[in-house]
Formats: C-alpha cells, structure tokens, sequence
C-alpha cells in the first residue's frame, strides 16, 4: 500500500522523526485550521511522484484560497499546508528491501530533494539482520534519525521508508517530505493502521474492489479477489495468473473488447472463493458477457475451481443468451469439463467450453463475436 505524504508522516511523528508544523485540508473552508504564520508550502496529495515538476506543489506568502482551490481539485480534495523551512543542507535518506541482496539497504546521500536515480554518490549500507540494528556510519544527528527511520520500517512492514528532502537546519534534522509503502500481505498484522483502502493509484475504490479485496482477508488458501480493478468496458473477465492474464487482456482489448475489470487467481483457491469472485465480477450493471480465460495449470484443481464458478452463475442467473466462454486446463479438467457440459444442458447457460488444445488468446475473438451478438441482440 501507497501511503500519501500526509500518512507517512503520522508514521514519522509516532517515531518521533522531527516533522514540520502542517494541517491537512479538505476544503479552502477549513484553512482557519492553520494556527502557525507563513510562508507556506502547499502540497497536493497524490501519490505520483515529481508533484513539484507538476505544479502539485507550491510556495504561499499567504494562504491564495484560488491556488490552493486549484491544488484541492488536482488531488481528490487533500492539500497538506506545511511550514516553510529554511534549509542549511539538504539530505536524502531512505530504507528499503534489495531483492538483489535479499536483505534491507539503507541509503544516503548529501544531495536530497531530487529523484534519487538523478543523485551520485549515494552510499549504501546493507543491514545483517542477524545482528541487533545499531547505525554509527554517518554524522551523529543523521545516525539518530537512521535508527528512528528503521523502526518506522521495521514495525510497519514497510516496503520502502524515504525521506526526500531531510533538512538540515539550524533547530536540527527535519523530514519534510515522507514516502512510505506498506507490504500488502502484512497489513493484517496492523489493525492499529487505520488508512483507507486505495488503489495504486491513490483513488477510493469502488464497492466491487472493496468486495473482492475481503475474499482472502480471512482465507489465504490460493488468491481470487486481491488484484482486481474496476474498468469502464463491458466483458467481465475472470482471469488465471499474473503475466498470462494480462496476455489475454491484450488480446481481448485488441479484436475490440473492452474489459470491464481487471481480476485474476492463483495458487489453488477453494470453491467459496471462486464463487465470491464471480459474484463481484458478474454483478455489474450492463455487461454483455464473461470470459474465464487461464493457462494450463500445474496445482490449480480445475474442478474445485470451476464449481465456485458455477456457483457463482447460479447465484447470479444470466440470461441464456448471455455468453461464458471458458478456456482452461490443469489437474481434473476432465472431470470439470464433463461438469460444465452437464450444467449447460441443465441449466441452460451460454458456455462456450475450450480446453489446453486451444490457445488462450484465440479464445478472445471468440468472445468478443459473441458479446457483440448479445448486444445486438439486446437492442
């Protein structure tokens, strides 16, 4: 999880990494709020980077209630008014997870307030977590700050824990800038963490991807529902693995489909699961068809998958007219597909039946023919 400025402050604060003077607004009305004398630094709050670069963040004699409107519509209405500090040196300072390593690095360098990947001369210094952390390697102050950061890292779970700038001024060290990334997985760990659910992106997200991110909050047996994104198209999809997924997707958009979500699932998910998934997938509004599209896979029970699927139409009841198509193949899919040639004549359901003899992506065209039938049809 992407935490906004604001949020990875409060982290800093609780371990007592110095901050600036700031109030968070959410209108021009509540810059009454703002108890402190200016200069200001007035920061939109998004979670792209390079916000100055892109008018996202402005220097204030006074608080411009027109400029900081402006930066209220840039940024889902959350402008942070901070102090403006005057900086002898500016520094940056960061820790994060080196796949490469496998290990935590922190870095450092003498010249902070620009993109990291433009500064030289950045030292590193990996942490052995074997040993109990203690950081004497730099100036004194920054030494106090390090171990203050690595606890910020460290009892969060964080990804990533960054200060760009760190300034240097004639109070002390100040962070007046905070980037922090949570580990997703570990978010359950901290129900003391009460942020608001986001996409990478930063925008709240919609009841459909608030109900598929509560299918593994509990069951962590396979996945169905963590990556999923609501899109503005049509064909609900119900994708299997990451890169093949986004494969097929391609596919689809290509031969003139328009995706209505972005899902998938992996590992070996139980019945229920699937089921929750095809019912968040299938209960949007003006969908014209659904394609289960997936690789062959190797530990997937098909069967086991297949039913939660079928469950889920039950649940749902599509027209039968409405076309399925499903391409898939892995351990029982035999047995699967006899099941979903049964429920078809049973149940009367569209389903379009391919298995690992056909590729995935032809499968595409053939979904996209027939939802376009449909929504002829419909008309």
């Amino acid at each position: 999880m992407n935490l906004y400025e604001f949020e990875g402050l409060q982290l800093f604060d609780k371990a007592e990494i110095p901050t600036p003077k700031r109030v968070l607004v959410n209108s021009t009305e509540e810059l009454n709020k703002v108890d402190f004398p200016g200069p200001y630094v007035a920061k939109a709050q998004v979670l792209s980077g390079k916000r100055g670069k892109s008018g996202l963040i402005k220097i204030l004699d006074n608080l411009d209630e027109k400029e900081i409107a402006r930066l209220l519509a840039s940024s889902n209405g959350r402008v942070l008014i901070e102090e403006k500090l005057v900086a002898e040196k500016e520094y940056y300072l960061s820790i994060t997870y080196s796949t490469k390593r496998r290990q935590p690095v922190i870095l450092f360098s003498e010249a902070g307030g620009v993109d990291i990947e433009a500064v030289k001369n950045v030292q590193e210094f990996p942490v052995d977590l074997t040993l109990d952390f203690s950081f004497k390697k730099l100036d004194p102050e920054v030494n106090t700050i390090v171990e203050k950061l690595w606890k910020v890292f460290t009892q969060n779970d964080a990804r990533l824990a960054e200060i760009n700038p760190l300034f240097k001024t004639k109070a002390g060290l100040v962070a007046v800038d905070a980037k922090v990334i949570l580990d997703d997985d570990a978010l359950s760990r901290h129900e003391d963490l009460s942020f608001e659910p986001r996409d990478v992106i930063g925008k709240k997200p919609t009841e459909e991807e608030l109900a598929a991110a509560e299918i593994d909050k509990e069951d962590h047996r396979g996945s169905a529902g963590s990556s999923y994104m609501q899109l503005e198209g049509n064909i609900g999809i119900i994708a299997a693995g990451g890169g093949g997924s986004l494969v097929n997707m391609d596919a689809l958009v290509a031969l003139g489909g328009e995706p209505a979500n972005y899902t998938e699932h992996s590992g070996n998910p139980p019945r229920e699961k699937i089921e929750k998934l095809t019912k968040v997938v299938l209960g949007k509004t003006g969908l014209i068809g659904c394609w289960l599209v997936g690789a062959t896979a190797n530990f997937t029970d098909m069967y086991e998958t297949l039913s939660g699927f079928v469950d889920g139409l039950r649940a749902i009841k599509p027209k039968p007219d409405y076309p399925i198509v499903i391409r898939r193949g892995g351990p029982r899919w035999e047995e699967a597909k006899a099941m979903l040639e049964k429920v078809k004549q049973e149940e009367g359901f569209d389903l379009h039946i391919f298995g690992p003899e056909t590729p995935m992506t032809s499968t595409a065209k053939t979904m996209v023919e027939l939802a376009n039938k449909y929504k002829e049809n419909k008309q």
